[in-house]
């Protein structure tokens, strides 16, 4: 009897123990290959992260370098190469590398070769280069490339080292360049050129890495261009350090790497992840690859842990086996979908961009750590409120109504938005809002997520506002001179009943005499006075522009023409007292109509009545006398 009871019960034990054994087996095998799968995902994300960085980078780069070449500082130093337009171009490339730590260098380069203006970068600080430490480049060879550029095309040339006055600089330092040719009338002048810090570009892009990872730059032959450890770079360069190249140390690496474009892979020690990325002018391109390598042990603390659960819950499930089996089994599926869904809301959560969760309501029940860094705002003190806390302002109703009639008909908006710090400071950026919806499809939840751009957006605002100012008097130019009367034109109603707004121009008299009297220098500083007088003594909302030689324009908005000609006058009678040299300017004013070349007329005819009447004196035409005549 007991012969059988034990058979028996080695053949229960066999019959109802098998499932639990394969179970158990296949949970070992499957927590192996999960670990895998999210390591491999991980690292994908991360090297897309990283070529993404560096193409941001890059295109970022390109497009300054497109807007300073075009830009009418660098276009009025070449034709008028004076110390005041040196010194306004290099504070504009200094403020450039201020923004771009990565850019050491930004210079312009005539066409022989030489040097005609260097910022320099060297730990934040921007320095300009002396006249007689400029550099003859023309044998260099990214110089002779250079040469074979079209007109307004954007050039790369691969990562060498820095030369200075014909010898290496030491520690060495690897430079990718980026150039475009600069031209006016067809004729070409130089060449632009960026110099970009390959250590700055690895470790901006390292910076936003998770924990763990190493980048590294590697050209087509496998020698590094950049490491954390720099002195196995540049062995392609450099004979001493031959040595450290892909090739050598992981052939099978290399061998993988060359025959795809994108790829991990591991060995005993660490886990590899590339990614071939081009760098692509409007002609030529640079081509490399990112490497980013991790200890392959990064996970064998908690695959032991797992892998210890797994052993001790089969144990378990064999002395239950009847009782409690199906509990465990129901337990371990819950607490495993549980930590996997936890784990990816709070990667999401904790990620790159600021997140702010609402409910239904529009009440904020969840944000990021990211969110309290540029915001200055913490969980506790907007938990319960709505985000309109965080309204600069700066957008009206209509803005907020267009936006919540598309998130509530397409469940999507994103677009640029402008809100406010808790310090008050405004805070530009680009805005998502996703909203959630349960099973009904009713929304539940919306998910806002943003970045920062404020900085992008200033130095934007910068560049153009340096675009639409006149060198001379800092006066609005002629081009944004007939926007801002374009403007006018579009956005009043015509015909007015109550207010009109009103054009005004103005001319120096004899201006051609002070030229030959006392010269062009004399010239130029009555013309810089005038402007200074007119910006100063007109209203705040007035907008004053040089919009040719000797001849200013002022438009008046919300002014009639009675009240247009006595804020003339005060301006000629202020011209009078407070120029050195005696001058008097005259002036024809007009009400604007929905024609911007008719206002333009009239003001232009009413000038000359002023000046065919003796000068110094400022004359009206108004749209209705000009009904009249016609």
């Amino acid at each position: 009897m007991i012969y059988k009871q034990i058979k028996y019960f080695l053949i229960t034990i066999f019959l109802i123990g098998i499932t639990p054994v394969f179970y158990f087996l296949g949970a070992y095998q499957s927590e192996l290959d999960s670990i895998q799968f999210q390591r491999q995902n991980a690292a994908k994300h991360q090297i897309n992260y990283s070529q993404k960085e560096v193409y941001s980078i890059a295109s970022q780069l390109g497009t300054s370098l497109k807007l300073l070449s075009d830009n009418r500082v660098l276009l009025q130093f070449i034709q008028k190469p004076s110390l005041k337009n040196r010194e306004l171009l290099e504070s504009l490339w200094a403020l450039t590398v201020t923004n771009y730590s990565y850019i050491s260098q930004v210079r312009f380069i005539g066409v022989d070769g030489k040097e005609i203006s260097r910022i320099n970068e060297d730990n934040n600080k921007a320095t300009v280069t002396p006249s007689n430490e400029l550099q003859d480049k023309s044998n260099r060879d990214y110089f002779i490339y250079a040469q074979t550029l079209k007109a307004n095309t954007l050039g790369f040339f691969g990562i060498d080292l820095e030369i200075e006055h014909g010898k290496i600089v030491i520690p060495p330092k690897p430079s990718l360049r980026i150039f475009t040719p600069i031209e006016i009338d067809n004729e070409r002048k130089g060449y632009l050129f960026f110099n970009l810090d390959i250590y700055e570009i690895v470790a901006r892009v390292e910076a936003s890495l998770e924990a763990g990872y190493q980048l590294e730059f590697i050209n087509e032959e496998g020698y590094y261009l950049a490491s954390q450890d720099k002195y196995k770079t540049l062995g392609h360069l450099i004979s001493e350090r031959d040595s450290y190249n892909v090739l050598i140390e992981t052939p099978e690496l290399w061998r993988k790497m060359k025959t795809q474009n994108v790829g991990e892979f591991y060995d005993n020690q660490f886990f590899y992840s590339f990614s071939k990325i081009k760098l692509d002018g409007d002609v030529g391109s640079s081509s490399l690859y990112l490497i980013l390598t991790s200890d392959n042990s990064l996970e064998i603390t908690n695959l032991d842990h797992k892998l210890t659960f797994i052993i001790y819950e089969s144990i378990m499930a064999m002395i239950f086996i009847i009782t409690i089996s199906i509990v465990i089994a129901r337990y371990i599926a819950k607490h495993r979908t549980t930590s996997l869904e936890s784990q990816l809301a709070l990667a999401a959560l904790n990620g790159m961009s600021a997140i702010v969760i609402t409910d239904k309501n529009n009440r904020i029940i969840k944000v990021n750590e990211e969110f309290t860094r540029l915001s200055g705002w913490r969980e506790e003190d907007v938990i319960g409120r709505t985000p309109s806390m965080f309204q600069s302002g700066k957008h009206n109703k209509d803005f907020y109504s267009v936006m919540w009639q598309t998130i509530q008909s397409e469940g999507l908006w994103e677009g640029e938005i402008i809100n406010k710090r808790k310090d008050g400071n405004l805070l530009t950026k680009i805005l998502r809002i996703q909203a959630i919806c349960n099973h009904d499809s009713k929304k539940e939840y919306f998910i806002a997520s943003f970045f920062d751009i404020t900085e992008r957006k200033e130095l934007e605002n910068r560049l153009r506002e340096l675009s639409e100012k006149d060198s001379l008097t800092q006066c609005w130019n002629r081009r944004r001179f007939e926007c801002e009367l374009s403007n006018i034109i579009a956005n009043d109603s015509f015909p007015k009943e109550i207010e009109s707004s009103c054009l005004a121009i103005i001319d120096i008299d004899y201006f051609k005499r002070i030229n030959d009297k006392y010269g062009h220098d004399i010239g130029d500083k009555v013309i810089t006075e005038v402007g200074r007088i007119l910006g100063e003594e007109s209203r705040h909302n007035d907008f004053v522009a040089r919009i040719g030689g000797e001849e200013f324009a002022i438009i008046l908005p919300n002014t009639q023409l009675q009240e247009a000609e006595i804020i003339l006058n005060r301006l000629r009678i202020a011209v009078n007292l407070y120029i050195d040299i005696k001058v008097t300017i005259s002036g024809g004013i007009t009400d604007i109509c929905n024609s911007r070349e008719a206002s333009y007329k009239r003001a232009d005819l009413a000038l000359y009545e002023s000046k065919t009447a003796g000068r110094d004196q400022i004359s009206c035409f108004s749209s209705d006398e000009m009904a009249q005549i016609a």
